[in-house]
């Protein structure tokens, strides 16, 4: 697990997502072999160098983290949504004495119990690269909120014209099956599926199906009442045959009519959570993945207006 994962809160959906764990793995080492050039004169390969050069390390990222922890802090206090002027006149001032006051912290304790070091190389010169990283440290936050502000806003862009595409579908879906049914000469398309109960044949209305579902490798059949009959075809055959203005595949199990939805719920990651109609056979809900979910919501819509479409 990440070290930042100890420091700091996961971020919320409301907040910022700083995707920085690349940015830490590839700056922390640069600014330790940086930081290290300017401090010693004399380097020598040898045990000591790599002490310090892992003691300094350390510190960086435990300074980076507190930094951090003050940056996501202040996404509750002071939201970058308010003006970026305003947060950074926050932010700069309380990042640096943050991370000045850990790193003095560290130090002292490492000279303490570990090692003599002159103090007064560390407030003349230490403590001034320190602040130039945390200045550093703030730009970069100030570029990974605009990058995740970016890919936000990217993300619902395409979402909305993935629900467009669904919608245009959708409508010429209908329009192709209002051309078939008043073409003169054709034969109305059928508005009842027939299946079959022991010798005779039942004939069940689209309007009184439920939805059909796959189970134990058998395929059913569920009426608004509660009737269940074994389908000898399976459900992506169904799927082809059931109009689809009025039959929405959700997933590999269900092949659902929009009177078997009860309300639909976000879910994580842009999935939806369907709950379903109160039915002994039924689970209380299932999931509809990210992939269908923009095509899902237009089916509802548009199954709705079907429904309520005079006939």
């Amino acid at each position: 697990m990440w070290l930042s994962s100890l420091f700091v809160a996961k971020p919320t959906p409301s907040r910022p997502s700083y995707r920085d764990q690349w940015v830490q793995l590839a700056l922390i080492p640069l600014i330790t072999g940086f930081s290290y050039y300017l401090t010693y004169n004399n380097i020598r390969l040898n045990w000591m160098m790599a002490y310090e050069l892992f003691s300094d390390a350390f510190k960086i990222l435990l300074v980076w983290q507190v930094a951090r922890a003050v940056v996501v802090w202040l996404d509750g206090r002071q939201p970058w949504q308010r003006g970026l002027l305003p947060r950074l006149v926050r932010q700069v001032p309380l990042t640096c004495l943050a991370g000045t006051a850990t790193l003095t912290g560290l130090v002292h304790l490492e000279y303490a119990f570990l090692r003599d070091y002159p103090m007064e190389h560390y407030w003349d010169f230490d403590l001034v690269i320190a602040l130039i990283f945390l200045l550093l440290f703030n730009v970069i936050y100030t570029g990974l909120y605009y990058y995740d502000l970016y890919r936000r806003h990217h993300s619902l862009y395409q979402r909305s014209e993935a629900e467009k595409q669904a919608l245009a579908e959708q409508i010429q879906g209908l329009q192709s099956q209002k051309d078939v049914i008043e073409s003169p000469g054709l034969t109305p398309a059928p508005e009842h599926l027939v299946v079959k109960l022991g010798r005779r044949d039942i004939v069940v209305p689209y309007g009184d199906i439920r939805c059909c579902y796959s189970a134990e490798k058998e395929t059913y059949l569920l009426t608004l009442d509660d009737r269940q009959y074994l389908l000898d075809q399976s459900l992506d055959r169904l799927t082809e045959q059931l109009p689809p203005a009025l039959f929405f595949r959700a997933n590999r199990q269900f092949l659902l009519s929009a009177k078997a939805v009860e309300q639909v719920q976000p879910d994580t990651h842009g999935k939806l959570l369907a709950q379903l109609t109160a039915a002994p056979r039924l689970p209380q809900h299932i999931v509809i993945s990210r992939d269908r979910a923009p095509a899902f919501r237009q089916w509802l819509r548009g199954a709705a207006l079907y429904d309520s479409s005079p006939k």
